[in-house]
């Protein structure tokens, strides 16, 4: 009987170890490939592809359901801090040589007014008020693209937008761009002349 458990174990172990080196070589292949096309991924060769984050300064009480650059859907993110979730990637020039424009889109979801408790809805159907922004704004460029660790674009009180390339990011304390929101998030306070860049709809999502 031990000497079939043994067998059996045996199995196992070669079974494991099968996968794992099909699955190595797998990934050898599939780096290689990228290594020898990867230009071919990218048909202006004047460009590098970035990766894109987004970093929400709004506060507890709004988050931003979705966002876009130039038409390049970034997905969505908290009103505070973020940084997490990982887009690409947007195209931007290799060499830098003039002012670098673009156009940000995207939405605010308000949920000041819902009442909770205990963490839960008291009126379950409310719903938060969406507002829809768009800001047209330069790039800042620390570093070039091709050096950098991705495009980080800020969504800032007042409906404000800062868009940066930098090699370290937001969480360093050598970021170039507005410092991240870290720590417990505060109520939002809109600014007093604040005002939403685009047309608002004021209507509720359901």
């Amino acid at each position: 009987m031990n000497r079939f458990k043994t067998i059996a174990s045996l199995r196992r172990r070669l079974q494991h170890w099968a996968v794992r080196l099909l699955g190595a070589l797998s990934m050898a292949a599939l780096l290689s490939a990228c290594a020898l096309h990867g230009n071919d991924l990218v048909p202006d060769q004047d460009k590098v592809g970035v990766p894109v984050t987004a970093i929400g300064h709004y506060g507890a009480m709004i988050g931003i359901p979705e966002y876009s650059i130039d038409g390049f859907h970034g997905g969505n993110n908290s009103g505070w801090g973020g940084g997490g979730s990982i887009a690409c990637c947007v195209l931007l020039p290799r060499t830098v040589t003039k002012p670098v424009i673009v156009t940000v889109k995207w939405e605010t979801c308000d949920i000041s007014h819902i009442k909770y408790v205990n963490h839960r809805k008291v009126d379950p159907d409310a719903r938060c008020t969406i507002e829809e922004h768009e800001a047209t704004v330069p790039i800042h460029f620390a570093v070039p693209p091709g050096d950098s660790s991705g495009l980080y674009v800020h969504f800032l009180p007042g409906h404000k937008v800062e868009v940066w390339v930098s090699w370290p990011g937001p969480g360093s304390t050598l970021y170039p761009g507005p410092k991240f929101p870290f720590g417990p998030a505060p109520p939002y306070a809109p600014l007093p002349d604040e005002k939403p860049a685009l047309p608002t709809d004021n209507s509720t999502k359901k």
